[in-house]
């Protein structure tokens, strides 16, 4: 059985309303994995999970932002 991690990324306007919202969901070792493969099996699926939750979360945000950016220096033209 494994475990779930969610990982989102927020990017708010001043008065802190959401502007950007973007999750990434991974699977996690759960504990009894962790006992049956070893620590540092475990270990690395865990890091690996987080680094490429973390990448695909930012890199998805960050598109996001650039595209409303092009958006309104294109309409202000």
């Amino acid at each position: 059985m494994s475990r779930k991690m969610k990982l989102t990324l927020s990017i708010a306007d001043e008065d802190g309303a959401a502007y950007i919202e973007e999750t990434v969901e991974k699977n996690l070792p759960h504990i009894e994995e962790i006992d049956r493969q070893g620590f540092k099996k475990s270990f690395d699926q865990l890091e690996t999970a987080f680094l490429e939750a973390r990448k695909e979360v930012t890199d998805e945000a960050v598109r996001q932002y650039m595209e409303e950016i092009s958006k309104k220096k294109l309409s202000s033209k």
